[in-house]
């Protein structure tokens, strides 16, 4: 049986279906001048604040990860993205975890643990685009944008409204980022060996 989903802002269908965003993410030193912008925009609404812990796992091809997330099932995401520093199209599925310790015993089994991500993110919406604002352990403030495609908005439409809100953001917006944030995680001095 398929069961819709709504955690405040992502919907989805709980199957290995293919989904699209078109994302790009800025390093910002503005957060907080930002996040008063949108609170204050009758445009935008705002979703939720929540705690999220990210484990990633090697894979052999795009990226693995479990999301853990204060009030909300953890869930299983698994997606494709090139690592530019430009809007790109991510190509993603979720799934739903009944027990993530389970789940994250018996993928350290077959997977190394690449890297686990904390940080704080608050959810804005506008239209069909979530704007992230980040708060990442070790690695600073950044906001990230996913315009969400689908059957009710084209990626034409998509771009549209991904660039409008871009264009209303841009003075808050610092350096675009190519990579995510395990990436980055990664190439940080704390995580690199002998340090």
């Amino acid at each position: 049986m398929i069961v819709f989903l709504a955690l405040s802002g992502y919907h989805f269908l709980n199957q290995k279906e293919k989904m699209q965003n078109i994302e790009i993410k800025y390093h910002t030193e503005q957060l907080a001048e930002l996040q008063n912008f949108l609170v204050n925009s009758l445009k935008i609404t705002h979703e939720f604040r929540h705690r999220q812990r990210d484990i990633y796992f090697a894979v052999p091809e795009g990226r693995l990860k479990i999301r853990i997330q204060d009030e909300q099932q953890p869930h299983l995401i698994r997606y494709f993205r090139p690592d530019i520093a430009e809007t790109r199209i991510s190509d993603y599925t979720i799934e739903m975890l009944d027990d993530a310790e389970q789940t994250i015993a018996e993928l350290q089994q077959k997977h190394k643990v690449l890297a686990t991500v904390e940080k704080v993110r608050t959810l804005f919406l506008y239209k069909n685009v979530r704007i992230h604002l980040d708060e990442v352990a070790l690695l600073g403030n950044f906001v990230e944008f996913e315009s969400v495609i689908s059957d009710s908005c084209d990626a034409a439409t998509a771009q549209r409204n991904l660039d409008e809100i871009m264009q209303l953001l841009q003075p808050y917006l610092g350096t675009p980022e190519s990579g995510g944030y395990l990436n980055l995680l990664l190439a940080h001095p704390s995580t690199q060996k002998g340090t």
